[in-house]
């Protein structure tokens, strides 16, 4: 399976970081808008086993996913996981460390390419650059929101 990686520091606490990160609406607004990130059904607050239903943009097409959370350490780590949707797995790692500084964020990002003719298209690579940039833009937006701007 492919890995994906990216950390950043906020200031803010880690009660505080961790909850922000556990609002559905809250990704949404860190998201990069065109992404277009929509939740169809999901918590206000996600816990363990909640299921989460949204929809994103893709290459000029709508995919609908569903995650589950499989894992949640509080204030630590928690774990969602595609439980539908376009690849053959996907599994995303939320961790959060206290620093000096304020909190580490770590997202750990593991998964599988879709396969068939689209697995043509959407390689590898593709979806780590698409990662890079989703999330040199989500950190810039949490720096505004749990940080101070450097």
């Amino acid at each position: 399976m492919a890995e994906f990686e990216r950390s950043i520091v906020v200031t803010s606490g880690l009660e505080e970081v961790f909850d922000f990160l556990l609002r559905p609406q809250n990704v949404t607004r860190i998201s990069p808008p065109d992404m277009g990130l929509n939740f169809v059904n999901a918590p206000e607050v996600v816990e363990l086993g909640s299921i989460m239903e949204f929809k994103v943009l893709a290459r000029g097409v709508v995919q609908n996913i569903t995650h589950e959370i499989t894992h949640l350490d509080r204030p630590t780590r928690f774990i969602e996981k595609q439980v539908q949707g376009p690849f053959k797995q996907w599994q995303h790692e939320h961790a959060f460390e206290a620093t000096g500084e304020g909190v580490t964020i770590i997202d750990r990002i593991s998964f599988e390419p879709p396969g068939g003719l689209i697995g043509l298209l959407v390689t590898e690579e593709s979806i780590l650059d698409s990662l890079d940039d989703g999330f040199a833009h989500r950190h810039a937006q949490l720096q505004k929101l749990l940080g101070n701007e450097s």
